[in-house]
């Protein structure tokens, strides 16, 4: 039988019977659980201190700026036109698939690189729920950055076979 705390080393074994074996035993080491969670609640205690006082010197500073807000300066309306507006050649794509005078509306995002179809409601095929939802039938679609126009007619083709629309055929309101 092998006691875990024995070490037996070379030098305190022998190969004769009759000389006894030297065994020298490791001291072992006591640890109190309680002292450790002693330790412990007191750092969780000093940790949640200092974490206050940074919360609290943060919460200072946002008020500080709170109390002295920077004015805001807003963009102008053009800028934001800008980049909605159609180009000639993207207007000349949509109104070959699509009549303005039967109340189709486009725009192009550049920021976004989104081209958007606005469809009237008397050629809208969406759900009542959709209607009801959204208030208007916007087709979107991100474009191809590295072929712009060729996205753009590929999506009024679909958007046209869609809602079945013929230009040539006019409407009476």
């Amino acid at each position: 039988m092998e006691d875990k705390n024995v070490e037996i080393t070379p030098e305190n074994t022998s190969t004769t019977e009759d000389t006894p074996l030297k065994i020298e035993k490791k001291k072992r080491t006591v640890v109190n659980v309680l002292s450790l969670k002693k330790e412990l609640d007191t750092f969780k205690e000093e940790s949640k201190q200092r974490d206050t006082k940074i919360f609290s010197a943060l919460e200072t500073l946002l008020n500080k700026d709170e109390v002295n807000p920077e004015p805001v300066t807003e963009e102008p309306a053009e800028t934001e036109s800008e980049v909605i507006v159609l180009t000639k050649q993207q207007r000349d794509i949509f109104e070959y698939y699509f009549d303005p005078k039967d109340g189709f509306k486009a725009n192009y995002d550049i920021n976004l690189n989104v081209f958007t179809i606005e469809v009237p409601e008397k050629f809208s095929n969406v759900t009542d729920a959709h209607k009801a939802l959204y208030k208007q039938d916007l087709r979107s679609k991100k474009v191809d950055p590295n072929n712009i126009l060729g996205s753009m007619k590929a999506w009024c083709i679909l958007v046209k076979q869609n809602l079945k629309y013929e230009r040539r055929i006019q409407l009476k309101d």
